[in-house]
């Protein structure tokens, strides 16, 4: 494998720059493939408790065929999410030498990553060895990818817009409740039938209580990062809810407003003490009615998570899930083509999502596109983390899986408006400012999970202390530079 920088195109930039500009052209680094045998190292997430007993299995069967396919054999390193940010922490920290590795702005931090320089630029990798992908994403997400106009993750195909969610506990308990107070609707269709989430949420914690199933009304949490961006349409443009600033999606003037100091938190705030003192927040809780989920998707847990919003895009959300390119990869041209196998061949996909076909899972002998049934203690099993292998539409639908759904998922990716954010990154580099955050952070990790728990004496006069500090914390000048660069963003639309 070689790697050429090269300037592009050297003779006419020299010529332009004599005249008009201010500096030679930025080198592009160019990456070939020599064809010769590789061993590819990838780093990934696996979605259970406990780290897969029997991955040698599925390394051994995806080496055969990525050795067919752009002959390269892989090794595969794999975390539980419980601690793969803190593994691949230590994997970058030590400038080991790898290929590819999952990454995320929360998981195996993007913007962190970037920033330490340890994730490679694929503006020119992508579309020269992955061009299906390339082509597959809207170019408004591969802008949100962007860092200082560079694109160093690859996007997984998913559901891209967000919905609020939550999960009943007991699926048979949620449909007599459906069933009696709502005609018999599904959970994918309570958002239009109700006005609020969380009275819809309350209404159904009553019933329960009153019915005496369940845990007699008892909601594990609100987390308040969910509740503010889906439920309330607050787009954190990219910094995380933690940060202060964010803007409402309904918002054409799309005005930067500290989240903390709205109605909206307000009310959050409030619905958690009125939970706590009804005994449906409960510290000693031990079961629940109901557990808060991250998003509705269709064909996940129907039975059981109800969608509570409509669907809409935001910045963080586009790009909640990315593969990228060690800059330690001995050969980021092959690296890339296995990326494009991720999301383009059936083979590959399924080989990491499922494992091997009669060793770790029965397919349906009708239908080659869906499992029948799992084989309990195979030792594989990554089922639940189709969206970060460059694509969920290409996996095997499972049994509670209806035919037809990655159509489904397809269409809301396709129908949902795009907001004028999507494509936004906020800066957050200068010096000042990155201090600033960190210390508004800090604030607001103080005293966000006992409010989600409702667990001040005296709520009002807290919150009015967490709103000082974060005054004090530089939180104005924080949004103050959002709206800045939003703005200017805006402009150059």
């Amino acid at each position: 494998m070689k790697i050429v920088k090269k300037l592009l195109p050297l003779l006419a930039s020299l010529t332009m720059c004599l005249t008009s500009c201010n500096a030679v052209e930025e080198l592009q680094e160019v990456y070939e493939d020599d064809g010769e045998p590789y061993e590819l190292v990838y780093y990934m997430p696996y979605n259970d408790a406990y780290p897969p007993q029997d991955l040698i299995t599925v390394q051994n069967k995806l080496s055969q065929v990525l050795k067919k396919k752009i002959n390269s054999t892989i090794k595969i390193v794999a975390y539980t999410f419980q601690e793969y940010t803190s593994k691949m922490s230590g994997v970058i920290a030590a400038n080991s030498t790898f290929d590819v590795c999952f990454t995320s702005p929360d998981v195996n931090p993007y913007i962190t990553n970037v920033q330490r320089e340890a994730f490679l630029p694929l503006d020119y990798l992508l579309p020269t060895y992955a061009p299906q992908t390339w082509e597959a994403i809207p170019d408004s997400i591969w802008q949100q990818a962007k860092i200082d106009g560079k694109i160093y993750g690859s996007v997984n195909e998913q559901i891209f817009p967000r919905t609020y969610g939550f999960t009943a506990v007991n699926a048979t308990i949620l449909e007599a409740f459906l069933n009696e107070k709502y005609n018999g609707i599904k959970p994918s269709e309570v958002y239009s039938h109700i006005d609020d989430a969380f009275d819809f949420l309350e209404e159904y914690l009553d019933w329960v209580k009153l019915k005496g199933y369940g845990a007699g009304g008892k909601i594990s949490a609100i987390d308040t990062a969910s509740a503010m961006l889906a439920n309330f349409g607050f787009d954190d443009l990219g910094a995380g809810m933690s940060v202060p600033g964010a803007v409402r999606i309904s918002d054409e003037g799309c005005t930067v407003v500290n989240q903390f100091d709205s109605p909206e938190y307000k009310k959050l705030i409030d619905t958690v003490y009125n939970w706590k003192a009804k005994g449906y927040i409960d510290d000693a809780a031990f079961a629940f009615d109901l557990t808060p989920d991250s998003t509705w998707k269709p064909g996940y847990m129907a039975d059981r998570v109800i969608r509570l919003t409509e669907s809409h895009y935001f910045t963080s959300y586009v790009v909640g899930t990315m593969n990228a390119i060690s800059s330690t990869s001995k050969n980021p041209a092959r690296a890339m083509k296995f990326i494009e196998l991720l999301r383009t061949d059936e083979e590959v996909h399924n080989l990491l999502q499922f494992g091997v076909e009669d060793v770790h899972y029965i397919k349906d002998p009708d239908n080659p596109n869906r499992i029948a049934s799992f084989i309990n203690g195979s030792g594989y099993d990554n089922r639940n983390f189709g969206w970060g292998l460059g694509t969920e539409f290409i996996s095997y639908l499972m049994e509670d899986q209806e035919d037809g759904l990655w159509d489904e998922v397809k269409a809301i990716n396709q129908n949902t408006p795009m907001t004028k954010l999507i494509g936004f990154n906020f800066d957050a580099t200068e010096s000042t400012l990155k201090q600033k955050i960190s210390n508004c952070k800090a604030v607001v990790n103080k005293y966000i999970t006992a409010f989600e728990k409702g667990q001040f004496k005296d709520k009002d006069k807290t919150y009015q202390q967490f709103m000082k500090e974060l005054k004090e914390a530089g939180s104005a000048d924080v949004v103050a530079a959002k709206q800045q660069q939003l703005n200017a963003f805006l402009a150059s639309k």
